[in-house]
């Protein structure tokens, strides 16, 4: 290893500057070839030729300057592949999944070149001496990982666990022994680790894809108002666990809620992330009057705040239950495939029900396999058939085989990996019709009437195309033998693909 000397040596202008200026120059040689290139293999060059050609400078002022110009090459072309990948089906296809792969490997090439010279610092005891070059390092390395398990929850996959060792042992590097909160220089370091913790735990795999953009900005938001430290003795007994999480440096995952800890685990070195204050923050932005300016001020719909309340707060455990089972289903997701699917085909897979199938399909399904199954819900793994832009918050129906039972769901939860593509779904009412609606100065359209919400309270539901109906309407549901009057009510959840409403009885 070398001396400090030595180090110091290679950060001044004497020794082996012909060496490092000739090894700066190739870098950025290959740097100039990089233009003109498409988004992907400009990364695919980035990743494999000009960020190798980087760690072999010497001079680490030096290599951090290469690097910031590799960052700043990256910002030209990763954005897009970032958004393709985003909107790309599931299970990825080959294209999108190469694509994905050239994107990780740059991301994890710059964390893995940004540590190294935090590392080649604090190895040397030089922290003090280099602290502001050690400190962006470590601020920049962090920012790669969150980055890149970001990517990784566009597809819907997990990220790493390699990814949450290395955020955790970047963040004790700086922390040290010392039980105080990071300052000054430190600050943003903190702030960034938290960012990352406070992402994953607002669930993004329970949300649509199109919104994980936000939530990451509302999640670096947030961070200012989290705090980390040890784990006090008395934590079983505290009144805040709930809106607490419990971090494991040594495990590869960002923690675990308190509320769902087991009573037996011990917390010995571990680190507690306390979001009381987040909670606040959220509560501010869901309570807040039109035009009132709050702190932080979240670009986010209040639906979507309540949603990271929920997750924040440890109030999202699973109601019931699951019993493991193994039969087949079929699937169509969207909402005019579902009505397309349920208005004429929901007959039973048996044979003698070929002749009643309807034949003009407007939908087309794939094969999966129910893992589990709750009161509420199922697991579900995909086999074959239609690969769809699925996210969280669609409308599916799902007809296990040999069954005339159609059950609606909404997409709870999606788990990708390079093997297997999973969903979690939520059944929305134990009897659902396609109707006709009927409303002043529209023409009739179709809809999705849910004759009762279980989960939701005494009343039914409406999910319908977004912006058809207003909160306040009047409609006419028509029903085979009968119509309904109802009035449009609160809007439960809504996105690119639906609105899902609640209905209020009309007053006699």
């Amino acid at each position: 290893m070398d001396s400090p000397l030595q180090l110091f040596r290679e950060l001044l202008p004497f020794g082996q500057l012909s060496a490092d200026q000739k090894s700066a120059a190739a870098v950025r040689g290959l740097l100039d070839t990089v233009a003109g290139l498409s988004p992907q293999e400009s990364v695919a060059k980035l990743a494999s030729s000009v960020l190798p050609s980087v760690n072999q400078q010497s001079n680490l002022h030096m290599r951090f300057k290469l690097l910031e110009d590799i960052r700043h090459e990256t910002e030209q072309a990763l954005p897009t592949m970032e958004a393709s990948i985003a909107q790309a089906v599931l299970p990825l296809p080959l294209d999108a999944t190469t694509a994905a792969l050239h994107a990780d490997n740059l991301l994890k090439g710059l964390a893995i070149s940004y540590a190294g010279i935090a590392r080649s610092i604090n190895k040397s005891q030089l922290n003090d001496a280099l602290s502001h070059l050690y400190h962006r390092s470590v601020q920049r390395a962090m920012a790669m990982i969150a980055r890149r398990q970001l990517l990784a929850y566009r597809a819907y996959a997990t990220p790493s666990a390699t990814s949450w060792q290395t955020l955790h042992e970047l963040y004790q590097m700086v922390r040290g022994p010392q039980t105080k909160p990071l300052n000054g220089e430190t600050a943003p370091i903190e702030h960034e680790y938290l960012g990352a913790l406070l992402f994953a735990y607002l669930e993004p795999s329970k949300f649509p894809r199109a919104e994980l953009e936000t939530i990451n900005i509302c999640s670096r938001q947030l961070a200012a108002y989290a705090t980390v430290g040890e784990v006090p003795p008395e934590i079983g007994s505290s009144k805040t666990t709930d809106s607490c999480f419990l971090v494991k440096p040594d495990e590869g995952t960002p923690g675990y809620p308190l509320t769902r800890l087991p009573s037996s685990t011990s917390v010995f070195g571990s680190l507690l992330i306390d979001c009381t204050q987040v909670l606040a923050a959220l509560d501010r932005n869901i309570t807040r009057r039109p035009g009132k300016t709050v702190e932080p001020d979240l670009d986010a719909t209040p639906a979507m705040l309540q949603c990271l309340r929920v997750a924040i707060g440890g109030k999202s455990a699973r109601r019931f239950s699951r019993t493991r089972f193994r039969p087949r289903g079929d699937v169509v997701s969207g909402f005019d495939q579902v009505i397309s699917f349920l208005d004429g085909n929901t007959f039973s897979r048996r044979s003698v029900d070929a002749s009643s199938r309807y034949d003009g399909r407007g939908f087309s399904s794939s094969e999966w396999a129910l893992i589990d199954e709750s009161p509420d819900g199922f697991l579900l793994r995909f086999i074959k058939g239609d690969k769809r832009n699925m996210g969280s918050g669609d409308i599916v129906a799902l007809q296990p085989r040999e069954s005339s039972k159609i059950h609606v769901c909404l997409v709870r939860r999606i788990s990708s990996s390079q093997v297997r593509l999973e969903v979690g779904l939520q059944l929305m009412s134990p009897q659902v019709s396609v109707v006709d609606i009927v409303a002043e100065e529209q023409p009739e359209q179709r809809a999705i009437f849910l004759h009762s919400l279980p989960a939701y309270g005494k009343f039914s539901g409406l999910i319908a195309a977004p912006g058809t109906y207003r909160q306040g309407q009047k409609i006419m549901i028509k029903l085979p033998g009968r119509s309904l009057h109802r009035q449009i009510g609160t809007c439960m959840e809504a996105n690119e693909g639906l609105e899902f409403f609640a209905l209020d009885l009309l007053p006699d």
